[in-house]
């Protein structure tokens, strides 16, 4: 009889005097490990603490505190580090707009507070630029807001006496320079301004408070590499002090919204070395010598490559790497580097014979080096494959795709049907979707008796996408639908199949 010793316990593996690998511990739990070069996308893990934070968590959690107290030397210590009143570490940068916009409606008065998100009697309206509408602003309305978009400077004039806050994001400035952040100032008075700079890099003095608003959002575990649940909600230390009352750890609207005595601590302590000189420099050094790495890696032979340098909007240089075969294209780089390499390409920002690579959490030389040959071998093998595919071209696959479906698709705990119309030429397949709630297009391809489509249908802020897949049977397709949302800017399909998939099935329907 042979005896197959149990594995060891994550626990024991811990304890253990053994040297493990880089990412050994996502594969005890059954998960690869990816090297990230796609930026800070929350999707692949934000960005790793730096070493200090780690150190200034781990001292955090060698004792107990009073939360209230320790927010109160976190929200001094930020007011130091930059020029702000006063300061929150919030559990995201999401969480951080619903507790500001609670502020503005209830402030700390208790029983205001403790009725959120019923806002009956109170001021509520949010207004924002229509053009800075982004995909989390819907947070906005669970608080118990009415979000109000306008078009102009005269709306907003007219519109300010009402509200109880202006929605500004950060990022959207440059798209319209007449929606200044001065210029909404200048009309809305003392109407506080909150501005989502998630993304963007705050400073001493403030770039945001600075020029007239009232509070300002920025993630605390991407740039700023602290803890990746993490964001500060910065400015007036009323309304801070009113978002601190209205999250955890009281009993009120926030409660939901936890972050933790070390997460706190951690996260100002990266918010310091961010904003350290001597250490921006010394990480905008490596960025620059790990895309020279990639770049000298790469044979000029297959690709043109530059160098992108860092921005206000995008804080990091980028690698930008092109080819000259047409048929090559990106979204079959990004989706084969990461099923062949377990290399996470950054999935949008791209054209279709165009590459980013974001140096931010590449590791070091060994990792880049591995980005580059990696890249390398693919190109090459793709390069033979288009070529021996246009050798050997297939027959087109029979029209048996078009017509009228009816599609039965399985969600969690719903089942919906559908009708679908398809038309088929070649391997091109188009045609119409629509569900019990909405309408929308469908583009896609089939070859023999495999169909591959996606449904797109247009919301608010975002686009639904239903990516079906499936083949055909005895006059049914039958197969799996990845279900997602992006934005109309970034669309990306991690992003289409973000919120998992459901069993589908379609017949040919008998109505004409």
């Amino acid at each position: 009889m042979t005896f197959n010793p149990q594995p060891l316990s994550l626990s024991d593996q811990l304890r253990s005097n053994e040297k493990h690998r880089r990412g050994w511990i996502y594969d005890a739990l059954g998960v690869q490990p990816i090297v990230n070069c796609a930026g800070t996308r929350s999707s692949f893990g934000g960005s790793n603490p730096r070493p200090i934070v780690e150190l200034a968590m781990r001292a955090a959690g060698e004792a107990f505190v009073d939360v209230d107290e320790l927010a109160e030397g976190v929200g001094k210590y930020i007011a130091r580090l930059t020029g702000a009143e006063w300061g929150v570490v919030t559990a995201g940068s999401v969480a951080a707009l619903a507790l500001a916009t609670a502020a503005c409606i209830a402030g700390n008065e208790p029983i205001a507070m403790t009725r959120l998100p019923r806002s009956c009697g109170l001021k509520k309206r949010v207004l924002i630029p229509r053009t800075h509408r982004f995909v989390y602003d819907s947070v906005i309305g669970t608080v118990g807001a009415e979000l109000i978009p306008f078009d102009d400077l005269e709306v907003l004039a007219t519109l300010a006496e009402s509200a109880c806050m202006l929605c500004f994001l950060g990022a959207a400035e440059t798209a319209d320079s007449e929606m200044s952040l001065e210029a909404m100032r200048e009309r809305v008075g003392h109407l506080p301004i909150v501005v989502d700079g998630a993304g963007l890099s705050p400073g001493k003095p403030d770039p945001w408070l600075s020029r007239g608003a009232t509070l300002s959002i920025y993630s605390g575990g991407k740039y700023l590499r602290g803890p990746q649940s993490t964001a500060l909600l910065i400015g007036s230390e009323q309304l801070a002090r009113a978002a601190w009352a209205n999250g955890p750890p009281h009993l009120s609207f926030g409660r939901a919204m936890k972050v933790g005595k070390e997460e706190m601590v951690g996260a100002v302590v990266a918010l310091e070395a961010w904003l350290t000189p001597s250490l921006r420099a010394k990480d905008e050094q490596k960025w620059l010598q790990l895309l020279g790495t990639i770049a000298s890696n790469l044979s000029p032979d297959l690709v043109r490559v530059s160098i992108q340098p860092s921005s206000w909007s995008a804080l990091t240089p980028r690698l930008k790497v092109c080819w000259a075969d047409q048929r090559i294209r990106a979204d079959e780089i990004v989706a084969r580097m990461l099923h062949d390499f377990r290399i996470q390409l950054p999935d949008f920002y791209s054209s279709e014979n165009i590459i980013l690579i974001d140096p931010f959490n590449i590791l070091d030389d060994e990792q880049a080096r591995l980005v580059a040959g990696s890249l390398e071998i693919l190109l090459r093998t793709l390069q033979s494959e288009v070529e021996s595919d246009s050798e050997a071209a297939a027959p087109k696959p029979r029209e048996v795709f078009a017509g009228l479906w009816e599609s039965t698709v399985k969600f969690a705990g719903r089942v919906e049907e559908h009708v679908m119309t398809l038309t088929h030429q070649g391997d091109n397949i188009a045609g119409f979707y629509r569900g019990e709630v909405f309408d929308g297009t469908i583009a896609g391809s089939a070859m023999g008796n495999e169909l591959r489509i996606v449904a797109k249908h247009k919301a608010d802020r975002m686009e639904i996408y239903y990516c079906f897949e499936g083949l055909l049977h005895e006059g049914c397709i039958e197969g799996v639908a990845w279900l997602g949302a992006a934005t109309r800017e970034l669309r990306s399909p991690s992003l289409c199949k973000q919120f998992g998939r459901a069993a589908w099935l379609a017949k040919r329907s008998a109505r004409r």
